[in-house]
């Protein structure tokens, strides 16, 4: 007979899947390691090695249902990834950007989990470095695939949740930008998932933007989808709700919308003053 209750053991398998090592489950339950281990070889849970609990994200940011969370989503969605691997127990939530942008990854290691390490891979197509991280969290793993489509997501991804300028910004940062054309700056965002650019669109239009949807066909012969903005009135007032008191972005795209802005004479206040990380 076990020596923990139902209730026990199914905390025990939840404390474990977070992050906790059997020696701080052990703890918390005044127990011997052992006593642990036999509860999680029990229910099949395959054991991590000291190289994966490093890995490990203790807790899960998202759940603060905030700023960062809500613009991580949307990043997550288009430049990164989701991985299982039952036989491993193994569940990574990568993000990877290039060295221009690695300040973002910097971030979201610091805000999801502080002890992970970024590796930086250099391309050698265009001679730059690529930054990355993994963290590793079951809990978190499955809210993210609560609120979006992960399978094959780039030609599948499709949101769960409504969006928000927050998350907007996020598939922004990651697939989107501003280009200047005739004197004037147009927004877009591009993606394989037809579905994915019409959910912005329908976004867009509550707000009462004018936006269009176009297919082009890329160098390999696939369909890309682009939502673009062109009026300059609807792109100066994109820029306002989009960066209104924000306190993340990819800071390159803010300064060409700002140069944009101000241009046009009007004078532009980022935020109350905050710590932000661009």
């Amino acid at each position: 007979m076990s020596k923990f209750s139902k209730e026990k053991e199914e905390n025990i398998l939840r404390m474990y899947k977070e992050g906790k090592s059997q020696k701080e489950i052990a703890k918390y339950y005044r127990t011997f390691n052992t006593s642990i281990r036999r509860v999680l070889l029990r229910n099949n849970i395959i054991l991590r090695g000291n190289n994966k609990i490093q890995r490990l994200c203790k807790h899960n940011p998202f759940k603060r249902n905030d700023e960062f969370s809500e613009y991580f989503l949307g990043l997550l969605l288009t430049d990164g990834c989701i991985s299982s691997n039952i036989t491993k127990n193994s569940n990574s939530i990568n993000l990877s950007l290039n060295e221009r942008d690695s300040y973002i990854v910097e971030t979201f290691r610091d805000w999801a989990s502080p002890k992970s390490k970024i590796s930086k891979v250099l391309q050698k197509l265009n001679n730059s470095y690529m930054y990355s991280v993994s963290i590793t969290n079951e809990e978190v793993e499955e809210w993210l695939r609560r609120k979006g489509n992960f399978n094959n997501k780039s030609y599948n991804c499709k949101l769960y949740t409504p969006i928000t300028w927050n998350i907007l910004r996020g598939i922004f940062d990651g697939d989107g930008g501003f280009h200047f054309s005739s004197g004037h700056l147009d927004f877009f965002i591009c993606g394989k998932s037809l579905i994915f650019i019409q959910q912005i669109k329908y976004f867009l239009n509550k707000y009462g933007f004018t936006s269009y949807i176009k297919e082009r066909i890329n160098d390999q012969g696939n369909s890309l989808y682009y939502i673009e903005i062109y009026k300059i009135n609807d792109v100066i007032k994109l820029g306002e709700y989009m960066y209104n008191n924000a306190q993340i972005f990819i800071k390159r795209k803010f300064d060409k919308w700002l140069s944009f802005y101000e241009s046009r004479g009007y004078k532009y206040t980022l935020n109350s003053g905050k710590e932000m990380a661009i």
